[in-house]
């Protein structure tokens, strides 16, 4: 069994920091850096050996003249959770800014009565349908990383080992499979439709797009963090269990509100298939997605921070809160201004009630819920050349009140740190500032 490992951990210990760098030396420490941090990393390939299931695809596959290719292995995620998956990559060459990831989850969900995690012919089955899609289906090559559900017991996507699971293998990815940081994308059918739902906006700076098929979530889930991904929904008309298709046309309106407030974000496309029920075209949503690249640093976020399974994320794009407290949402609007060289963040407690509820079915928009300035929280601003100019002085706004007027120096530190947490070079900050709200 392959421990398809992470870089976050085990790889290089903060050294040397040279404070000053000039925007030409901190680029290229961030390529210095990253190659050092790949070349310490053992496990740079996936397994040959391929569970039963995928190696009768690959015959499949080879029978129809197909080129590509189709490894699979376990993943161990720790607390004995193992998490079967596939990887099919489709294209002879890859394009010179690497390949596109896709990650697939499939349908089915959760069985609480089985005896072990991998026991559910329904997610099994579900599986295998996926790699047959990336196969034969789905119109775009690239890298399609294909997961099965560690736990047929508790079978829902939004789990904290799924969360793990997909920051570990996006930096595995970028780091030994060629692929472009900025086209990673998130997709699913049905219970996997859920997952897309949920998880692009509580990890959204991680993906250029998002494709939920055949699935639908309430506004819990918020959709304002969704200002620079890319979303789109591919749903049934008469899909109407479980509100799937009236929760998805929700979902979207709120985003068609939000993109005219803000007309440089929020970027959706819904399409609701006429006649249809649960079953759609799975082709359409994944070309559209595909056109769109990430921003790594967009000159404005919000994020609503949620704990999701009990855990919260640290950073969002160039905005990071390592301390927040263990309960409630928080709301964070944060804007850059190149030109005048000034950020301006809000930090509120939101008043929501569904804070790590029902993932699927909480209504309540809670990105629109009434909020109020949270004081004494610590915010990390992660600055790059690409946000702001750092060779003269920033400007912090907080709550309304300047609360930083100076300049910053590019930190070796800072580099290192960031590509031993996150390695995505095309993420990574060259300065930091830390802030306490006002």
């Amino acid at each position: 069994m392959l421990k398809l490992s992470t870089l976050l951990f085990c790889t290089l210990a903060v050294t040397t920091t040279m404070a000053g760098l000039s925007k030409e030396t901190a680029d290229a420490k961030i390529q210095e850096q990253f190659k050092q941090l790949v070349a310490k990393e053992n496990a740079a390939t996936l397994a040959d050996k391929a569970p039963k299931p995928i190696n009768q695809q690959i015959e499949e596959a080879k029978e129809k003249g197909s080129k590509l290719q189709i490894t699979g292995n376990t993943l161990d995620l720790g607390d004995d959770i193992l998490m079967p998956y596939a990887v099919v990559t489709r294209g002879d060459t890859a394009p010179e800014s690497g390949r596109p990831l896709y990650i697939s989850m499939h349908g089915g969900g959760a069985s609480p009565e089985q005896q072990g995690p991998h026991t559910w012919n329904v997610n099994t089955r579900e599986f295998q349908t996926q790699i047959k899609f990336a196969i034969g289906l789905y119109p775009e090559d690239g890298i399609y990383f294909i997961p099965r559900m560690a736990d047929d017991r508790k079978g829902r996507w939004w789990h904290k080992h799924n969360v793990v699971a997909f920051d570990r293998v996006i930096d595995h990815a970028i780091a030994h499979w060629g692929v472009d940081p900025n086209r990673v994308y998130l997709m699913g059918v049905s219970e996997g439709g859920y997952g897309t739902d949920i998880l692009a906006p509580y990890m959204g700076d991680r993906f250029a797009g998002a494709n939920a098929m055949a699935a639908g979530v309430g506004l819990g889930n918020p959709p304002a963090n969704l200002r620079n991904v890319a979303f789109r929904t591919d749903v049934g008309e008469k899909d109407t269990m479980f509100d799937r298709s009236p929760m998805a046309q929700a979902f979207h309106k709120e985003l068609d509100r939000l993109h005219e407030l803000d007309l440089d974000g929020y970027i959706n496309n819904i399409n609701v298939q006429p006649g249809r029920g649960h079953g759609v075209d799975y082709t359409k949503g994944i070309a559209w997605i595909s056109q769109h690249n990430r921003n790594p640093w967009p000159e404005k976020i919000v994020w609503v921070n949620q704990t999701l399974d009990g855990v919260r994320r640290e950073r969002f794009y160039w905005v990071a809160m390592p301390e927040a407290p263990e309960k409630g949402d928080i709301r964070i609007d944060a804007t850059a201004d190149k030109a005048s060289n000034t950020i301006t963040i809000d930090v509120a407690t939101v008043d929501a009630t569904n804070t790590d509820g029902n993932r699927t079915h909480g209504k309540d928009n809670v990105a629109e819920a009434p909020r109020r300035p949270m004081s004494s929280a610590k915010i990390s601003l992660l600055l790059n050349d690409a946000l702001l100019d750092l060779d003269n002085p920033v400007t912090v706004i907080c709550n309304g009140k300047k609360v930083f007027s100076d300049k910053v120096e590019r930190s070796n530190e800072v580099i290192e740190r960031a590509l031993t947490h996150r390695p995505d070079p095309a993420s990574c900050p060259t300065a930091a500032i830390k802030i306490t709200t006002p």
